[in-house]
C-alpha cells in the first residue's frame, strides 16, 4: 500500500508544472556565473534560450579541456557544468539583422541575463534603457565584476574580471588557513557561483514585483559585491574591535575547525554556550564550563593552544566514525571532511540528487553538481544535455517570431545567425 502511494506522488510530482513553466529567459553569458543562474531558471521550468555567437558561443565551449565535438568544433568540459535544459541560438549581435532578431526576441522575453563586460549591451543598442522601451515588462539581470554604472558606479567598473579578483578584493583570500602570509585562491568558483545564486535571487525578486507592478526592472550584480558578502563576519568584528582574526580560525567562537582523528579529519563545530555545554560533556571534561579562559567563545578562541590540547588528547586513538557518533549523540554539530573522490559515496549526497549524470556523446558519462533546491510536488530537473552550438536556432526563431524556413534561411545566408 505504501509502496503504491509513493507511486502514485511521484507520479504526480513528475506531472506537475514546474514553478517557472511559462517564463522566457533570453542570455547572452560565458563561463560560469550568468550560466548558473539560468541553468537554475531552466531546471525551475522556464524556458532558457541562450544567444551565443556563430563563430565558437560560450567561450567555455572551447575552454580547456577539451576533445573534439561531433560537429568538429572544441568540446569544453566546462561547458557541461552549468548548461543543461537550455536551448542555444546563435546570433551575429554587431550584424543589423541579428541585432533586430534579438530585439524581436527580447520583446518576447519574460528575462534577459547578461555577464559580458559593462556596457556592452549598452554600445550595442541592447541594454536596458533600449529594451525597456520595447518591452516595458522585461526583467534585465547584469552580472559583472564591478557592476554597472547606470546604478552606482565604481572606479574600476569598465576593468575585467574574473572569479579570483572577487575573491581578493572582498578579503576572501587571506581568510583560509595556510602557511606564510601568501593570500590563497580558495580554489573553486566561488565568486562566480555566488553572483549565479544572487542574479537568481534578483530575478525571482523582480518577477515577483512585476506581478504586482507590470513592470520589470534592471537587476545590477556585481562580482566583489557578491563576495563581500560572504566575509560578512569579518568585517562585522572587524568593525568592532580592530582585530583581524586569524586565518583558518572562526572571528569569534571556538572549538570550531578541523581535528586529526586516527583514520582522516573531522570537523567539530561549537557556537553559543549551549552547545559548549555539551561538548564539555561528549569529551569528559564538564568542569571546562566553568575555567575562566573558555568562558565565552571570544576567549576559547584567544586560547586555542589550551583547549586544543584538551580535544587532541579526547580524539587519541579514536576513528572518525567513533568520534562522531559520540559527538552526534551529544548534540554537537560535526561531520567528517570530504575530499571529492569521498562525495560520490556520500549517503547524503545520494539520498539528496546531489550528482546528476551527464551521457555526453563527447565526453562519456559525466557527473555534474546536481539542483540544490528541493521542492515539494516539483520533480528534480531532467538531465538534459547542455545544446550544441545554435542547435535550436530554427525552433526558437520560427516559435517566438513566427519566421518560415526561407526567412530563417535568408538570416544564415546573410551571416546573421
Amino acid at each position: 500500500m505504501e509502496a503504491a502511494v509513493q507511486s502514485e506522488r511521484a507520479t504526480q510530482a513528475t506531472a506537475a508544472d514546474r514553478p517557472l513553466s511559462g517564463i522566457r529567459v533570453l542570455t547572452v553569458e560565458n563561463f560560469i556565473a550568468a550560466p548558473f543562474a539560468s541553468m537554475w531558471l531552466a531546471d525551475a521550468g522556464a524556458e532558457v534560450v541562450k544567444i551565443e555567437t556563430p563563430d565558437g558561443g560560450d567561450f567555455a565551449r572551447s575552454t580547456s579541456p577539451t576533445k573534439p565535438g561531433v560537429d568538429g568544433r572544441p568540446s569544453g568540459l566546462s561547458f557541461l557544468r552549468a548548461n543543461r535544459n537550455k536551448k542555444s541560438v546563435t546570433l551575429d549581435l554587431k550584424h543589423p539583422e541579428g541585432k533586430q532578431v534579438f530585439t524581436s526576441l527580447a520583446a518576447e522575453a519574460d528575462v534577459v541575463l547578461e555577464n559580458l563586460r559593462p556596457n556592452v549591451m549598452d554600445r550595442l543598442g541592447l541594454g536596458y534603457a533600449e529594451l525597456s522601451r520595447i518591452n516595458p515588462r522585461l526583467i534585465y539581470a547584469a552580472i559583472s565584476g564591478f557592476g554597472h554604472a547606470d546604478n552606482q558606479p565604481s572606479p574600476y567598473g569598465d576593468l575585467p574580471a574574473f572569479d579570483i579578483v572577487g575573491q581578493a578584493m572582498s578579503g576572501l583570500m587571506y581568510r583560509p588557513e595556510r602557511s606564510g602570509d601568501r593570500p590563497v585562491y580558495l580554489g573553486f568558483s566561488l565568486a562566480d557561483i555566488q553572483c549565479g545564486n544572487l542574479a537568481l535571487h534578483g530575478i525571482m525578486l523582480a518577477l515577483l514585483h512585476r506581478a504586482r507592478s507590470g513592470r520589470g526592472k534592471k537587476i545590477d550584480i556585481s562580482m566583489v559585491d557578491a563576495s563581500l558578502v560572504l566575509n560578512e563576519i569579518s568585517v562585522t568584528m572587524y568593525s568592532a574591535t580592530k582585530q583581524v582574526a586569524p586565518p583558518g580560525v572562526h572571528a569569534v567562537t571556538a572549538p570550531f575547525g578541523t581535528y586529526r582523528v586516527a583514520d582522516g579529519y573531522i570537523v567539530i563545530a561549537v557556537i553559543g554556550e549551549h552547545i559548549w555545554k555539551r561538548f564539555c560533556e561528549v569529551i569528559g571534561r564538564p568542569e571546562l564550563v566553568g575555567e575562566a579562559c573558555f568562558e565565552s567563545g571570544t576567549s576559547r578562541r584567544q586560547n586555542m593552544n589550551a583547549l586544543n590540547a584538551h580535544i587532541d588528547a579526547w580524539l587519541d586513538g579514536k576513528c572518525r566514525d567513533e568520534a562522531l557518533g559520540l559527538l552526534r549523540a551529544g548534540g554537537v554539530p560535526c561531520s567528517t571532511v570530504n575530499d571529492v573522490p569521498d562525495l560520490f559515496a556520500c549517503p547524503h549526497v545520494a539520498a539528496r540528487n546531489m550528482l546528476m549524470q551527464l551521457d555526453d556523446p563527447v565526453w562519456g558519462t559525466i557527473h555534474v553538481t546536481g539542483n540544490p533546491i528541493k521542492m515539494s510536488d516539483v520533480p528534480e530537473p531532467e538531465s538534459n544535455l547542455p545544446p550544441l552550438l545554435g542547435e535550436h536556432s530554427e525552433g526558437v526563431l520560427r516559435d517566438w517570431l513566427g519566421m518560415n524556413e526561407a526567412q530563417i534561411g535568408a538570416l544564415r545566408e546573410r551571416h546573421a545567425i
